[in-house]
């Protein structure tokens, strides 16, 4: 029992003792005491705030006895009194009498009365609540077949208090192991939603919007109607929205109704059943009740739970809509918890077992879109995936191709349009509108217009003042506009919080500090607001952040917005090559990138074998961007590794390599440090893979090169002697060889670059690499355009105006 109130005859002796005390109601010793009660080791004062559930009205409620109070409350207060709490607790009759009917349930014991009703009841809960209508499928699925267990945060995230240095703590875009779901990363411990419901009589279920709380709700019903989860209690499910449309609000007569459609006769057996704490009552959606019934919808809920204290209750609502939090009926408020990936893997094998209606096809597609999710590439898509709404539009979109959209905007318009509008719509909940200007087109510019400005900030959270401010500047710029400052700020306040309660866009991190619900909306909306911005020189300010790696989805998104993509594509080429334009020393290696992949004479696209020796000279670099441009290319690259393996090279394999390779072959690596990596295995590979590519080499040089080659001893037969050789000896073996790669193949060159040259060149390679995926994305490029950039990338700058002026004869006279 959570909730306690007096006796009559406790009452009596509750007030002789409080007159013997000679104290006043309002005397604040009195609250001091019960809290030092409570917490014994913390210092307390007059002016509080006092211990939890001890306050000035629950002292008032305690001494009038008409309402119960927290049991602890209740207990502490009769320790001050120096009163046994056992002997003054009201307590209620083991049955209620029954006033009037066929049968007297004063004689029936309350098992069969609850058995009775719960058979009664078992048909319409399963046809009503077993059911669940999924977004854009036409059949609905059984909630059994597509449920995934909650997990549930005991402490309300956005409750908490904290500043956004923490919250950036392990939050860093720019890093190269940036984890994009940190942005939302939780580090309490969650509890399983059913341990949760076991260990509360009283519980608010509070979510994001589509967090999955209904489903939770509805799954609790079922389960306690199949006699699996509280067998010995009825499942009342009331969907508080169409509760609040019945004239002359009264729960008990709702349940009461509920239950004679199933043949339960008269209210009094319900009231019977209630007495004895027998309910199980789900009350769902309070955040669904308009605005004009929500107080009185609250009141009934407030006295329903007053009267029949002895139940189990569970309310869900919208996190941000939640401003009745039920404190004084003694309601433990907690959290529905992200998926995590095992939940993702679970709820996909859920649904494509469901749509298929086939466990074996489900399974398998279900396996694959598990294991395509978490690919790097597909890392943004993963991000939306934590939440059961989202997961369904994703499942969806990957059961027609059993892949991801190469134009991933068009996947989060579809999801944005849900969380805006769909979603609401499909159950028929009228939200309230918030300002008389801001209908939907205006929310998206809205949010488009925060984002883009906390985004070119580098802003990923941000204090309620900022988007206040940020949101009131929005307004007043619209037609009819306030101009009073103090309406201005009052209605920013009402949209942000309308914001996140209806749609769950800008949700609060900590207390008072908020950010997108997830960086991807971010980034898509500030790819919005530049796409759509009129003004020409948007689109280049976008392309001045070409080499700042927290920008690439934006680069990725707006190329896919636009009608068409060529002026866009060609401005981002254009600036990719002004990166290195100015360096003599970067230009005369990408003189030799050009010579080395003219060099080749098998039919490889030229692209591929140019970012090829790019990195072949740089292996720091990634490799496997320049292996996906050309299949063929990436097979001969692979055949060659399985022959420096089968050179006795494998224990040298390590992170300048393929990480393909190096992972494979784990077990050989540490036989030697990693200056012998670089200046052996390098070099050798190097020569290996250049000479599988144009095997011109001729029959001296082959054997100079062997002979070089057998001077090594085999590190794998005497680690020691090879240890000591090489100290001896590799300084002037790796000169030899180097000299040797120079002369035959042009290869090994030391280009003595810089510092400054190194990261530039690494700039340039990544601007590259973004241009090509833009190019790949599912954008509207033509194929003239699309050919002048594919034929002119990673060329010296010399080069690049020859060609164009090949194309275009007047290009260069303009």
């Amino acid at each position: 029992m959570t909730t306690l109130k007096a006796s009559d005859e406790g009452l009596v002796k509750i007030r002789q003792a409080r007159r013997e005390r000679g104290s006043t109601i309002e005397d604040p010793r009195w609250l001091v005491e019960a809290s030092q009660i409570l917490e014994p080791d913390r210092a307390w004062t007059e002016a509080g705030p006092y211990a939890d559930g001890i306050s000035l009205p629950t002292w008032r409620r305690f001494l009038a006895g008409r309402e119960p109070i927290k049991a602890h409350a209740f207990r502490a207060f009769c320790t001050v009194l120096q009163l046994d709490w056992e002997e003054i607790v009201d307590r209620p009759p083991l049955v209620s009498p029954y006033q009037g009917g066929v049968r007297d349930f004063c004689q029936q014991p309350i098992d069969s009365v609850v058995e009775e009703i719960r058979q009664k009841c078992h048909s319409k809960i399963q046809q009503l609540y077993s059911k669940m209508q999924l977004l854009d499928i036409a059949q609905p699925v059984d909630v059994s077949t597509l449920y995934v267990e909650v997990n549930i945060l005991e402490e309300i995230t956005s409750w908490q208090p904290g500043e956004i240095r923490d919250l950036l703590r392990d939050f860093n875009p720019d890093a190269d192991n940036f984890n994009r779901l940190g942005l939302g990363k939780v580090r309490q411990k969650r509890v399983p939603g059913l341990d949760a419901v076991k260990s509360h009589s009283k519980l608010m279920v509070l979510g994001k919007p589509g967090s999955g709380k209904t489903t939770f709700l509805k799954h609790i019903a079922i389960q306690c109607d199949r006699a699996k989860f509280e067998a010995n209690k009825i499942a009342i499910f009331i969907p508080l929205k169409t509760f609040a449309e019945i004239p002359n609000l009264d729960l008990l007569e709702y349940i009461s109704d509920e239950f004679a459609s199933c043949g339960v006769e008269g209210r009094s057996q319900t009231e019977f059943a209630l007495s004895q704490g027998r309910g199980l009552i789900l009350l769902d959606g309070l955040d669904e009740v308009p605005e004009s019934n929500s107080d009185a919808v609250v009141r009934q809920i407030r006295q329903f739970v007053q009267k029949y204290y002895n139940n189990q209750f569970i309310i869900t609502c919208r996190i941000a809509a939640s401003k009745y939090r039920f404190h004084d009926e003694a309601f433990t408020c907690v959290e529905v918890a992200d998926f995590n990936n095992e939940q993702i893997a679970a709820f996909a094998s859920n649904w494509y077992v469901a749509f298929f209606q086939n466990m074996e096809a489900g399974k398998a597609l279900a396996s694959q879109f598990v294991e395509k999710l978490k690919m790097q590439q597909n890392q943004q898509i993963r991000e939306l995936a934590v939440t059961p709404i989202l997961l369904n539009l994703i499942c969806l979109v990957f059961q027609t191709k059993a892949n991801f959209p190469s134009n991933r905007a068009k996947l989060y318009e579809e999801a944005l349009e849900i969380m805006l509008k769909k979603w609401d719509e499909t159950r028929g909940i009228q939200r309230d509108e918030v300002y008389r200007n801001l209908n939907l087109c205006r929310k998206k510019h809205l949010l488009a217009f925060v984002a883009a400005i906390t985004f070119e900030r580098g802003d990923y959270f941000f204090d309620k003042n900022t988007v206040q401010q940020l949101i009131a500047e929005y307004l007043a710029n619209l037609p009819d506009a306030t101009t009073n400052r103090v309406q201005l700020e009052s209605d920013s306040e009402v949209v942000l919080k309308a914001i996140e309660a209806q749609h769950g866009l800008l949700v609060e991190r900590a207390r008072g500090i908020y950010s997108f619900s997830h960086l991807t909306f971010q980034e898509y909306f500030t790819a919005t607001e530049i796409v759509t911005n009129s003004a020409p020189q948007a689109l280049e300010k976008l392309v001045s952040h070409l080499t700042e790696k927290r920008w690439r989805e934006v680069f990725f998104l707006a190329v896919g917005m636009l009608q068409k993509a060529d002026n866009f594509l060609l401005l981002m080429k254009q600036q990719v090559d002004g990166l290195v334009a100015e360096d003599e020393r970067l230009q005369q290696f990408l003189v030799w990138v050009n010579k080395k992949s003219i060099s080749v004479n098998f039919p490889y696209k030229i692209l591929a074998v140019r970012a090829f020796y790019f990195t072949l000279e740089y292996p720091f670099l990634d490799r496997g961007f320049a292996l996906s441009l050309d299949p063929y290319l990436k097979k001969v690259v692979e055949q060659t590794f399985e022959l420096a393996l089968n050179l006795g090279l494998q224990c040298y394999i390590d992170l300048a390599l393929n990480t393909v390779v190096k992972d494979a072959l784990e077990p050989t690596l540490g036989y030697i440090n990693s200056l012998t990596v670089e200046r052996t295995l390098v070099p050798i590979l190097d020569l290996v893979l250049d000479c599988d590519l144009v095997p011109a080499l001729k029959p001296e040089q082959r054997r100079g090169i062997q002979e070089l080659l057998e001077q090594l001893p085999d590190p794998k037969s005497d680690k020691e002697i090879f240890e000591k050789w090489w100290q001896g000896n590799g300084l002037a073996w790796s000169k030899l060889l180097r000299q040797m790669m120079i002369l035959y193949r042009d290869l090994g060159h030391d280009w003595q670059f810089s510092e400054q040259q190194k990261s530039l060149l690494k700039n340039y390679y990544d601007a590259n690499k973004l241009l090509v995926d833009c190019l790949n994305s599912g954008c509207n490029v033509s194929p003239a355009v699309r050919q002048e950039i594919e034929e002119t990338m990673l060329l010296p700058i010399a080069h690049i105006e020859k060609t164009r002026q090949k194309c275009d004869p007047l290009r260069g006279l303009r």
